[in-house]
């Protein structure tokens, strides 16, 4: 499950939008396949990987958190990356990713799964757990199936959903041999079946408005069913904790207390470095040198399944020009921009050309990388052509106006503010004038959803790597993923037809081709991917760099996470 659920994190934090998932083989169990650090075709993991019998019980875990959202729905458009890892602990996850993105599927909500063909049609069963029941007592039955299908199919546009990708192609949800069984039908072959249904919604958000604005400053724990549930939610205070869920009928959890407190990244290294917390994500150099010598610690590092982007605003006056925006991407060049965020990390690689595929996948291609070539000469003769000509002061102006973009950053990294610094400085040696404002990292939700900015830097990370899938929420026009706004509605019809193409390797090659036309767009530009670095006290099981694993990539089964012994 790519579970791009709009999880978007800010450039600031350096990496992450969201998408995350699931799959399943028939193994249903939540133990860590594999047995430590690994290394196979570029991609690495590091999170001490151990199953229960290993881990202490009881302990207490301490986590930062760049922001407490206002919408903690994890499942609607407006979350973020933020609402998705407070969910994780308290709200059902029916399936888990492994560090390669297989899936497995929760044993303590589904006994069964089973997949056939019939009439030429995908069809799956699911069995319920008779045990499995919301925190305030209502049965977890098939009917969430066929709830969590109609709010995400697409058909009614009132839910502001994160993603209707696999849903849509669904044809029927019936109940099966009892109320705790689930059939579902897809129109045709449907190769993704597995990414679908990791989190369902609970009855009492079946309606939109309830699905839109339940949530919003309000975690409703009694609508919990995991392992955890909500002690304490204080989001003035920054702080959110977790106790174990005594209506929890699946493998106890490990920890006692579990704390996010909310803090800038700068915050999280001092409180890492004086053991207020036990782990804190490292973006830069700078950072790694802080925390290095902390006594009974270590470093864990991985790949990342992160698209860092910068997002060009094509509704904006300025920009709504597509070959205006093709120029200003000329004058960017973004191995600077990669040095930047790279320096003195020890890292390197490709520039990224694709939203959709990593490097390391089989299918990528480098689209972008095509299309647009650093070539500040070039740019300028581009926004000639296009009527912008340059003043007495340096800058470019037509019909009176200058060309002027605003450029928000967010947080307080010193590597998201050198990085915007380079895009002013290049941009400026071709007459176009960057407005830099520096903003909070709890402003990322405003700044992102309110769409206020020219250019804006952010990523989202993928929990599934079955990238095809979510194309549609990558490049549809109606997605929340497509801050742009640049790619229009005419290829709305192509973009969703790539995920229902009967095999893979079809829908590599419709999808690479549907991505090179919403790249011609240019309203995005793919700078990085990046490494995964987190700084953990030794001895923290089931977390750190991981890849698909989990939640997005650094942490797995929330019962799974705890002290090793």
């Amino acid at each position: 499950m790519r579970k791009i659920s709009l999880s978007l994190v800010a450039l600031a934090a350096a990496s992450s939008l969201v998408l995350t998932g699931c799959s399943s083989d028939s193994d249903n169990s939540k133990e860590p396949k594999s047995k430590g650090a690994t290394s196979e075709k570029d991609v690495l993991t590091s999170y001490n990987p151990q199953p229960a019998s290993n881990l202490k019980q009881g302990g207490k875990m301490t986590l930062p958190i760049v922001e407490i959202p206002d919408q903690l729905n994890p499942m609607n458009g407006d979350g973020s990356l933020y609402t998705s890892k407070i969910a994780w602990f308290y709200q059902p996850q029916l399936s888990f990713n492994d560090a390669k993105g297989n899936v497995t599927f929760n044993k303590d909500y589904l006994t069964d799964v089973k997949q056939e063909t019939v009439g030429g049609n995908t069809q799956v069963t699911y069995t319920i757990n008779p045990k499995a029941k919301w925190n305030d007592g209502k049965d977890i039955d098939w009917t969430v199936f066929r709830d969590s299908w109609n709010v995400q199919n697409g058909k009614n546009k009132e839910y502001n959903v994160s993603s209707t990708d696999g849903y849509s192609s669904i044809t029927s949800v019936k109940k099966g041999k009892d109320a705790k069984q689930a059939v579902v039908t897809f129109k045709g072959a449907f190769v993704y079946w597995k990414s679908l249904f990791y989190q369902i919604v609970n009855p009492h958000i079946v309606k939109a408005d309830d699905f839109n604005k339940a949530y919003v400053g309000k975690p409703h724990a009694e609508w919990g069913a995991g392992p955890y549930t909500i002690s304490k939610f204080d989001a003035k205070g920054g702080t959110v904790s977790y106790k174990p869920n005594p209506n929890w009928w699946g493998e106890k959890p490990h920890l006692d207390t579990l704390t996010f407190v909310q803090m800038e990244e700068s915050a999280s290294i001092n409180a890492f470095k004086n053991g207020q917390i036990d782990a804190t994500q490292l973006k830069n150099a700078e950072q790694i040198n802080q925390v290095k010598s902390v006594e009974g610690s270590e470093l864990r590092r991985g790949t990342t399944t992160a698209n860092n982007i910068l997002v060009f605003n094509s509704t904006s006056p300025q920009l709504k020009d597509v070959a205006v925006r093709k120029a200003v991407m000329e004058g960017i060049d973004r191995s600077q921009l990669a040095k930047i965020s790279f320096q003195g990390m020890d890292y390197t690689e490709p520039l990224p050309g694709s939203l959709t595929l990593y490097p390391f996948q089989k299918g990528y291609q480098d689209t972008f990388g095509k299309l647009v070539k650093f070539d500040a000469e070039q740019a300028k003769k581009d926004l000639d052509a296009a009527g912008w000509k340059a003043g007495s002061d340096g800058v470019r102006a037509k019909d009176g106006k200058k060309l002027e973009l605003s450029y928000p950053t967010i947080g307080d990294s010193s590597t998201v503010k050198a990085r915007a610094t380079a895009v002013a400085q290049m941009l400026k040696n071709i007459g176009v004038k960057v407005n830099i404002a520096a903003h909070p990292s709890a402003d990322f939700n405003k700044v992102f959803t309110e769409r206020s900015f020219d250019i804006f830097g952010m990523g989202f990370i993928s929990g599934d790597p079955n990238g095809m899938l979510f194309i549609c929420q990558t490049y549809c026009s109606d997605s929340t993923l497509n801050v742009s706004r640049s790619v229009p509605k005419s290829m709305d019809e192509e973009t969703k037809a790539v995920s229902n193409l009967p095999t893979l390797d079809e829908q590599i090659k419709a999808g690479n081709e549907v991505e090179k036309k919403a790249m011609e767009t240019y309203g995005v530009m793919p700078t990085h991917n990046g490494p995964t670095i987190w700084a953990v006290k030794k001895g923290l099981a089931n977390f750190g760099s991981a890849q698909f694993y989990g939640n997005y990539g650094n942490m797995g089964a929330p019962e799974l996470i705890g002290w090793q012994k």
